[in-house]
């Protein structure tokens, strides 16, 4: 075995008796996000617990103080058009999945993308996602930014190898952890879920829902079992009627009003 690899393994090896001497212990996601530093380069990560009713709860993060507000801006209620918030909870699925393998066909030229993506510098993102307790779902966010390229095929195999112990370590000591009450999101996945109806018929209410989503005319239109042109019909109607011109007109006047909801707890 070349003298790298072998220094490699080594670490990981010393990484993963580190992280299981620490379940159960405030110190378990430092050593956690340690050994995820020793299997590959990162310029960002963040550690959170979705749940399907709650507000997210923030358990580590490395965003510089330059992209705090879209940070910010994310956790009061953007996350609910994540994909990955997608695939956890309302997909139900954990594992290990990078943003390419679940982002809707025309995700990176969605206003979602550029106002939430490109200005926190992201490039590329993986996240290891484990169903815990009660609901819970732990997403490791794992993010690269221009200084460094795309995670490669060898660098996903090794994360993607990690998963199975990442995923008993993290569901072991989920059964140690009692989490503060969290409010309420209900407010917020509503005003989504109902946005435009009161001026939108039902099917651009269903076109509304994917477009923000970033999904292509082409994409929403065979979902929804409707011809391409159909589509675009829907979609002229809805930019006049919610009068916004652009996607991205489009998602500002919803979250301009979400960080105005009051939550409940």
């Amino acid at each position: 075995m070349h003298k790298d690899q072998l220094t490699f393994n080594n670490m990981i090896t010393y990484g993963i008796a580190d992280l299981i001497l620490s379940i159960g212990d405030p110190a378990f996601f430092d050593k956690l996000t340690y050994l995820l530093k020793s299997a590959a380069s990162f310029d960002d990560y963040a550690i959170l617990i979705y749940h399907p009713d709650k507000s997210p709860t923030v358990l580590s993060s490395s965003f510089p103080n330059e992209i705090l507000d879209v940070w910010d801006r994310y956790l009061e209620g953007a996350y609910l058009l994540s994909p990955f918030y997608d695939y956890s909870i309302n997909q139900k699925k954990e594992g290990f999945v990078t943003l390419d393998e679940i982002v809707p066909d025309d995700f990176y030229q969605s206003a979602f993308y550029e106002d939430y993506f490109r200005q926190s510098k992201l490039i590329d993102e993986t996240c290891f996602c484990v169903q815990g307790k009660d609901n819970n779902v732990y997403l490791l966010s794992l993010g690269r930014t221009k200084s460094l390229s795309k995670f490669s095929h060898r660098v996903l195999f090794q994360l993607r190898e990690l998963y199975p112990i990442f995923s008993s370590a993290v569901k072991k000591h989920d059964q140690t952890q009692h989490l503060p009450e969290r409010s309420s999101n209900f407010q917020i996945k509503e005003y989504i879920a109902q946005f435009g109806m009161d001026v939108l018929t039902p099917r651009e209410h269903d076109v509304t829902l994917l477009l923000i989503r970033g999904y292509s005319s082409k994409a929403a239109a065979r979902l929804l079992d409707i011809s391409y042109e159909t589509e675009r019909v829907h979609r002229k109607n809805i930019y006049n009627k919610l009068e916004v011109n652009s996607q991205q007109a489009l998602l500002a006047k919803i979250f301009d009003e979400i960080v105005n909801l009051k939550p409940n707890l």
